[in-house]
């Protein structure tokens, strides 16, 4: 009796011991996941927690950290949702970002005009109302605008590929960095509002300016892609306005426009540029 008693003496005491030692190591990780959240909140550059551009920006919902996702849960489809209209040109080019970086993602398409328009739903995740919305990480992170998502998708580490994400622009490669900043400035603050003088009566003198910043930014084509030999997401900013002046007027060595026409038709091959062509579309205004 006395061996017995004893017995379980040093088995109460181990036990408790383990209990001990399982809230001490609860506790350090609860201290080392508070500081390493506080080092991501302080430190995330302004693209990812709080940036704000002229179209919209990133939200960061309550409670999860991208952080601590979980890695499997990050790969599944219903991690990623993109919210769309598919004849867009805004949703188009974050639409070709992500099919050409194999992140897997669900769609969800909405009206936006019309007795079936903008879903509430839709609104309380974006109260702009715009199209594109991606939500990442399950919806700990909401991203409503396209060039925010771009942003997003080519930077390293901030969402996951079962394969190599083609999209991701490398720290160190500060040259093609620059050139697709040059790329997306052109387009969005001189292509775009030429464009769209030209097709909402601008007359011969609208068409005319178009084609002359058209001439100028051709030369700047590297081959085969606007910045080089690998897509970035300059051609998937650039593809969805380019390809409609294309449709309206034509781009053609006959109007100076060799290289720019030769990179359609290079983009029109690749499935995640093709995917995302539509029959009809819209504009940008």
């Amino acid at each position: 009796m006395m061996l017995r008693h004893l017995t379980g003496t040093k088995e109460s005491t181990s036990r408790r011991s383990n209990i001990f030692e399982l809230y001490h190591l609860r506790i350090k990780q609860s201290f080392i996941h508070f500081f390493a959240l506080t080092i991501f909140l302080t430190k995330t550059p302004n693209s990812v927690v709080g940036f704000s551009s002229s179209r919209g920006g990133l939200q960061m919902s309550a409670g999860i950290s991208p952080e601590y996702a979980s890695a499997a849960a990050r790969r599944q489809p219903e991690s990623t949702s993109f919210v769309t209209n598919k004849m867009c040109p805004y949703a188009q080019k974050a639409w070709i970002a992500l099919e050409y970086s194999d992140i897997p993602y669900t769609m969800k398409e909405i009206s936006l005009y019309g007795a079936n328009g903008k879903p509430d739903w839709f609104l309380e995740l974006n109260p702009g109302g715009t199209v594109p919305v991606l939500e990442c990480y399950g919806g700990a992170v909401v991203l409503p605008d396209s060039e925010v998502i771009l942003d997003f998708l080519s930077e390293e580490g901030r969402i996951e590929s079962p394969n190599l994400n083609k999209l991701v622009l490398k720290k160190n490669n500060e040259e093609t960095k620059a050139l697709v900043k040059k790329w997306r400035n052109i387009m969005t603050k001189q292509v775009n509002p030429l464009g769209k003088k030209a097709v909402l009566g601008g007359g011969s003198s609208g068409k005319k300016d178009l084609f002359k910043l058209l001439q100028q930014i051709d030369k700047d084509v590297k081959g085969p892609y606007l910045c080089g030999k690998d897509v970035t997401v300059a051609d998937c900013a650039a593809f969805p306005f380019l390809w409609r002046i294309n449709e309206e007027f034509g781009l053609s060595e006959d109007e100076g426009c060799e290289r720019l026409s030769e990179w359609l038709r290079t983009c029109e091959q690749i499935d995640a540029f093709k995917k995302t062509i539509q029959t009809s579309w819209w504009w940008w205004w």
